[in-house]
């Protein structure tokens, strides 16, 4: 799941920028205003991807975490099972 699609922002997108585009979307798939059958997901979806976004660690953190993952697959996989086994 790729959060800068989800909120339909660059990755290079300002703290405004995605904020912007995160109020468009949260009200355009609202479940109170959407009654679409995917909108709770579609409506979910963009509340993760906003709450990783808004905070600049976790911005980081998400771009790092993509950008090894692409790159390098067994690095990440290591990572990522060291960070789990041991939080």
């Amino acid at each position: 799941m790729d959060y800068f699609e989800i909120l339909e922002v660059d990755k290079s997108a300002s703290q405004a920028d995605i904020k912007k585009s995160y109020r468009r979307l949260a009200a355009k798939y609202h479940p109170d205003r959407n009654k679409s059958e995917d909108a709770i997901e579609r409506f979910q979806h963009i509340q993760e991807s906003y709450s990783v976004l808004s905070d600049p660690k976790k911005r980081t953190h998400y771009i790092e975490q993509e950008y090894t993952e692409v790159l390098n697959p067994k690095a990440f996989t290591e990572t990522y099972w060291n960070r789990v086994l041991n939080a």
